[in-house]
């Protein structure tokens, strides 16, 4: 039995897209989430809001993203946390302590 050819090439390119304008704004600035993940007011603001709405997935999203750009044992080791017990901290089935969430809080805000 002969194979099925399954994909086929595409039709068009996001290349060959017409690049469009702002109204009376001037030329596009581009966004980098990563530069404003990075940076440590952002990220701890966001964390606070994640305490206040009770969103525990949402902080450990935010903070393990925040983890993802930067060296996670200098920052486990500054915030006095173990590195395995941030990571345990990160997974699924996770749960921080109030005494950990503080220690993170504590290290992006100082």
């Amino acid at each position: 039995m002969p194979k099925k050819k399954t994909s086929k090439k595409r039709d068009f390119s996001f290349d060959d897209m017409p690049s469009l304008r702002a109204k009376n704004k001037g030329e596009l600035t581009s966004f980098g989430a990563s530069k404003r993940i990075k940076n440590k007011k952002y990220v701890s603001k966001a964390l606070w809001e994640c305490l206040v709405a009770d969103d525990t997935d949402g902080f450990k999203d935010i903070l393990s993203a925040h983890l993802e750009l930067i060296n996670k044992d200098e920052f486990a080791e500054s915030a006095g946390i173990s590195r395995r017990t941030l990571f345990r901290m990160l997974s699924a089935e996770g749960n921080p302590t109030l005494d950990n969430i503080s220690k993170i809080i504590h290290k992006l805000c100082a």
